[in-house]
């Protein structure tokens, strides 16, 4: 329907541009053996004006859009409330006892001999040679320079502003407190005790006395053999590697602030990586047998007698005070403050500054270099050859033996009651409530927009009454 109306609407827009063609198709058959353009207003002026095209009225249908009214049946859920049934799974333990064989590894300690290598150290004595600086001092002139202050006297002229006190007379105000008694009403609440008649309910223990028989565990100390590891300290000789500095002093020259040079003795070192051997204990372990107690739980079943306290509800009566407040009006007096302004004079004494000028003297300080010479001991260092004793330690294998524990376990089958539990699955109706959607059919009157076709009155061009275009054509 929508597809037919757009068709109809863009038939009546293109009605008058099809009646414009049709005119200019006419003027240019008449005229193209004169005009050069087929209907242009400048080709055709040669050939003469175009007479007016007769209109005449046409009905069109046109689209338009309408509302329309009509009944619609739609589908409401509405919510109800109803019982249902369900089914509840309850797991209801039930412990058996089954006879189980396990298997236990036995410790058990066997001896044998083992021979095993000890390193014992032998100390040897040796000489060597080295070379030592031995520092001496030297005594010698140095030349430097010093700059010495020489103060000169000089005046000057500055103005000093002088302070000088005057006096004057200034007024100010003081507000005066001013006080009234005035008399007020109020209302009191007086508190008044009454007595009333209480019920509370009051709940009596009463003791039942039941017997129960119950599994307790016993606790039993067993002894028991383990082993366990022990940390030994043995020597061994390990190499490791030390830095030792075999530098030397060499002389350096250097320029100090005042331009004269310097010459000292600079230590210049030489970081050497040596290897050495030493001594150092490395832990070993050991195992080692040793008895320990295990407390062992064992079940044992006992009668006990222990009482249920049943609480029984009772009413009594009492009587209770309670505090009952009564509005009272009382009479009360009170002050009221009022601040009245006074005004007072009084003289005060400000500063006022004056200018004064005045001579004054100053130093100014000027450098005058001067030079001197002083003793420096330098410090020089000379090589001299030394001899040293020193231990070289050297480790001797030895061979031992010793009888060594060590433990081999045997399997062995024992028998034990192992309590099994096994839950049977018991099933329990029960009622609920829940809140269901209904759907229920409902009759409802909507707005539908529908597209109608509608007359109308439109000027075109009469068919067969085209005007000439040019007068040339006859």
């Amino acid at each position: 329907m929508l597809r037919v109306c757009l068709i109809l609407t863009m038939t009546f827009l293109a009605l008058p541009q099809l009646a414009e063609a049709g005119r200019r198709h006419h003027c240019k058959s008449d005229c193209v053996s004169v005009c050069d353009d087929g209907c242009g207003t400048a080709a055709c002026s040669t050939c003469g004006e175009a007479a007016p095209a007769q209109m005449v009225e046409k009905t069109v249908m046109v689209p338009t859009k309408v509302m329309e009214t009509r009944t619609v049946t739609k589908t409401v859920c509405k919510p109800e409330t109803r019982e249902e049934t369900y089914k509840v799974c309850k797991r209801v333990p039930e412990t058996n006892y089954v006879t189980k064989e396990y298997t236990v590894s036995v410790p058990t300690w066997e001896t044998k001999m083992v021979e095993y290598t000890v390193c014992k150290p032998v100390y040897e004595t040796k000489t060597g040679t080295k070379t030592v600086m031995v520092p001496t001092y030297e005594t010698k002139l140095v030349d430097y320079t010093v700059c010495k202050p020489v103060y000169e006297t000089k005046t000057g002229v500055k103005t000093v502003m002088v302070p000088t006190w005057e006096t004057k007379m200034v007024d100010y105000t003081v507000c005066k407190p001013v006080y009234e008694t005035k008399t007020g009403t109020k209302t009191v609440m007086v508190p008044t005790w009454e007595t009333k008649v209480v019920d509370y309910t009051v709940s009596k223990p009463v003791w039942e006395t039941k017997t129960k028989t119950c599994t307790v565990m016993v606790p039993t100390q067993e002894q028991r053999t383990g082993t366990k590891t022990v940390c030994k300290m043995v020597p061994e000789t390990v190499t490791k590697t030390r830095c030792i500095d075999k530098g030397c002093w060499q002389t350096k020259t250097s320029t100090d602030c005042c331009g004269c040079p310097t010459t000292c003795k600079v230590w210049v070192p030489n970081v050497v990586e040596e290897a050495y051997e030493c001594t150092v204990s490395k832990p070993v372990t050991e195992q080692v047998e040793y008895t320990y107690t295990v407390c062992v739980m064992k079940p044992e079943e006992r009668t006990t007698t222990y009482k249920v306290c049943n609480m029984v509800t009772e009413t009594k009566q009492k009587e209770v005070k309670h505090m009952v407040c009564v509005p009272e009006t009382k009479e009360y007096t009170y002050q009221v403050c009022k601040m009245v302004p006074e005004t007072l004079t009084k003289e005060v004494k400000y500063m006022v500054c004056k200018p004064e000028t005045r001579e004054y003297t100053y130093q100014v300080c000027n450098m005058v270099s001067e030079t001197k010479q002083k003793e420096v001991k330098v410090k020089v260092c000379v090589p001299e050859t030394r001899e040293y004793t020193y231990q070289v330690c050297k480790m001797v294998p030895e061979t031992k033996t010793k009888e060594v524990k060590y433990m081999v376990c045997k399997t062995e089958t024992r028998t034990k009651e192992v309590p099994v539990t096994t839950y049977k699955t018991v099933y329990e109706d029960k009622v609920r409530t829940c809140t269901v959607m209904v759907p229920t059919t409902v009759t409802e009157e909507i707005q539908v927009p529908v597209c109608k076709m509608v007359p109308k009155t439109i000027m075109v061009p009469a068919c067969g009454s085209a005007p000439v275009a040019c007068g040339c054509g006859g």
